[in-house]
């Protein structure tokens, strides 16, 4: 029989030892201690620090949550892994498969940043699949003192002041963008490839890319969902084995990733209801549990995802009363949908809106304000964002917390993606996320498989620690008569965690236990599992880092911020001169300032501050 990890949250003597000690004030303000306080590791968990009352202390969650959102500065292992082994083979093309939420972003950049002080490279090309990403890559590079300007003109291609340039596979398919990156790599350099296998979504992405990156000195390609090969679009700069799947370089699954305290686990909450359809006049009933045809799941679905029916409505209900239950202990703690249509992602928004009282933030592909939405979704405190496909990859929002998985796809590849919107891991918070599913067998295997991967790294983990102490989408194309007609409401099925399945009886019976104990039923289904033997003890939040400063804006952020403030400044100076603003800046020009899109951030900023003196002169 193998030993059980270390222990990493208080029990409930424990925590009341802890609010005894500090009497009922937070040990930090000495604020009065609420329902939802907060017990902490005085020496993170994460560092070594023994789940015990000497290193515990009692905090409201306004003092733990101020005490650092941002992740441990320091590489982790499998990052320094990665990077050892990069330089160990030092071949041209590396390819790395990392868990969504493991840290891709910031061990490529690192690796970069690296060959660029070593001068094996001169500049740093990253291309991405989406405008969001484009933009997101160019944020984090400022993390890690890197300067890289996303691409929107041809202009920004080379641009002075920075070591490189963020663009998408579409850009570097076209022309120009080809033929601009293809002339900039006769320097050396090192380009990054995220989430490379959708340079396979179109035979000229993947031509392109081959053409323009011809002559880098490395090419890092990142993927977090290894595929097999295909011949009508090849990816490039990559090995494929016998069997046609893709041979990766360094590979850190989701498992591993939940063993190291690296990603969240998350619980996969399937909910059963009856479907009611037509088909060619014939009616059909059918519950999502059952067993039904390829056709009829499509149905079914349908019926269930259609807002005016009984489901779906259910189902969100269910959803946002989870999220009000976490975000007692993490206030911004969010909650994504994932809808199949945009219709019903507004249809939904409403839903919300009315369950809630507040408007959620909808991303469609097509609105021109997409990413702008997703940042300020990314930054609010707001409850929920209503998406279709375009947070399904890539995108970095660490608060979502609770997710409703509302869409057709039905393969595992998309499944994943969804998944990895939800599993990075904040260093000032211990909970499991939850997605919400229809369920249906086929949606609920894909959450097993997941589920299994990682119950079989942690006995893995409880085999070591053991050693350790004896040693001291669904297909489309055809006409579909189909028509929904009604769907019942959504019943909870069952809960899916660590390769375990948790019945309803079992979750009710837990939650009545932790509200009786003044914990949240948030923690209902780990709870379950753990009164099937015994009492399970209450829930405490892991310590994190201490709040460092706010970092300045990467540079692409401060110049568009100078450009806009000069733009102001000309504004004022147009009027106090009574002339048209055109006419300030061609004066501008003749005096010898660059237009404002080919200036550097130096200039800028000389500029406005030549524009304020005058200003204050006049």
């Amino acid at each position: 029989m193998t030993a059980s990890p270390p222990r990493r949250r208080f029990n409930a003597t424990e925590r009341t030892v802890l609010f005894l000690a500090a009497d009922g004030r937070c040990s930090h303000c000495g604020t009065e201690l609420q329902p939802s306080w907060h017990g902490d590791h005085v020496n993170p968990y994460s560092a070594g620090g023994p789940t015990d009352i000497i290193n515990g202390q009692a905090l409201c969650p306004t003092c733990n949550l101020k005490k650092g959102r941002s992740v441990v500065k320091g590489a982790r292992e499998w990052q320094n892994q990665a990077h050892d082994k990069f330089f160990a083979n030092a071949t041209k093309d590396y390819l790395v498969s990392a868990t969504p939420g493991a840290g891709k972003t910031y061990f490529a950049l690192k690796l970069a940043k690296r060959l660029i002080q070593e001068h094996t490279a001169e500049r740093i090309i990253v291309v991405v699949p989406t405008d969001a990403l484009r933009l997101q890559w160019a944020d984090s590079a400022g993390n890690v003192g890197l300067n890289l300007m996303p691409v929107t003109d041809p202009e920004d291609y080379g641009k002075p002041g920075y070591q490189g340039y963020v663009v998408t596979y579409a850009q570097v398919a076209r022309g120009i963008g080809s033929e601009k990156v293809r002339y900039l790599t006769r320097r050396p350099t090192v380009a990054l490839l995220d989430e490379i296998h959708h340079a396979g979504e179109n035979k000229s992405w993947g031509e392109g890319l081959t053409q323009a990156l011809e002559h880098a000195v490395h090419r890092i390609a990142l993927t977090g969902t290894p595929w097999r090969k295909d011949g009508a679009s090849p990816i490039p700069f990559v090995r494929y084995d016998r069997d046609g799947k893709v041979e990766v370089d360094y590979a850190y699954e989701y498992g591993t990733a939940v063993a190291d305290g690296v990603c969240r686990r998350i619980e996969f909450h399937a909910y059963d209801g009856e479907a009611k359809w037509t088909d060619c006049g014939k009616v059909s009933t059918a519950a999502l549990g059952g067993e039904l045809a390829d056709d009829d799941i499509a149905a079914a679905l349908d019926a269930v995802l259609e807002p005016t029916h009984k489901w779906i409505p259910a189902l969100l209900a269910q959803a946002n009363t989870a999220l009000d239950e976490l975000r007692t202990e993490v206030p911004d703690a969010g909650g994504l949908v994932v809808a199949h249509e945009k219709w019903h992602a507004r249809a939904y928004a409403n839903l919300l809106r009315q369950l809630t009282g507040e408007s959620p933030i909808v991303v469609l592909s097509d609105d021109p304000e997409a990413k702008d939405n997703i940042d300020r979704f990314r930054e609010a405190r707001s409850k929920w964002l209503v998406a279709v496909r375009m947070v399904s990859e890539g995108v970095d929002i660490p608060r979502l917390a609770v997710g409703v998985y509302a869409t057709k796809i039905r393969t595992p590849l998309f499944f994943r993606q969804v998944v990895g919107r939800f599993v990075r891991i904040r260093e000032d918070e211990e909970f499991n996320a939850r997605l919400f599913i229809p369920a249906i067998p086929s949606i609920m295997e894909h959450g097993r498989a997941i589920e299994e991967e990682l119950r079989h790294q942690l006995e893995i983990e409880a085999e070591r620690v053991e050693r350790v102490r004896d040693s001291g989408d669904s297909g489309g194309g055809m006409l579909d008569l189909r028509i929904p007609l009604d769907a019942t409401e959504a019943v909870f099925d069952r809960a899916i965690v660590d390769g375990d399945e948790v019945t309803p009886v079992e979750v009710a019976k837990a939650a009545a236990w932790l509200r009786a104990n003044g914990i949240p039923s948030t923690y209902a289904v780990n709870a379950a599992r753990g009164l099937r033997s015994a009492p399970v003890g209450a829930v405490a939040v892991v310590e994190n880092p201490k709040p460092t400063p706010a970092p300045a804006p990467p540079r692409h952020r401060a110049e568009r911020m100078l450009r806009g403030e000069i733009d102001t400044l000309v504004g004022k100076l147009a009027y106090r001169r009574g002339m048209p603003k055109k006419d300030v800046n061609l004066q501008l020009i003749r005096e010898g300032w660059p237009t404002r899109s080919k200036a550097t951030v130096e200039q800028l900023r000389r500029q406005k501050s030549h524009l304020m003196r005058i200003l204050g002169e006049s």
